[in-house]
């Protein structure tokens, strides 16, 4: 059965930092509560701590379209349209090559 996979690729302002990951911790946790989504992993770069990358899988679109209607996913969203951050989002409709 295909998922839906999104990359998302997050530099954040540095005075921003703080705000950031009060709302990124926020959005992980409440997105690994909900139904269809698969995997939720907010990984810091160790090379440069305003660079974030996300990995989320969602069992369908109704999954993903539930996520997007988060309150905690509408705060990341009205800080990133605030300036705090710079995103890119790649999403994939795909397979898990294990099973």
């Amino acid at each position: 059965m295909p998922v839906i996979a999104l990359v998302v690729d997050i530099t954040v302002k540095e005075d921003s930092l703080k705000e950031f990951l009060d709302l990124i911790e926020k959005d992980a946790v409440g997105a690994r509560q909900e139904p269809g989504c698969l995997r939720f992993d907010a990984v810091q770069s160790a090379d440069d701590p305003l660079k974030f990358y996300l990995y989320e899988l969602y069992a369908d679109e109704d999954a993903l379209a539930y996520h997007n209607e988060q309150p905690y996913l509408k705060d990341v969203v009205t800080f990133v349209q605030g300036g705090g951050a710079v995103i890119e989002v790649k999403k994939a409709l795909g397979k898990f090559m294990t099973e």
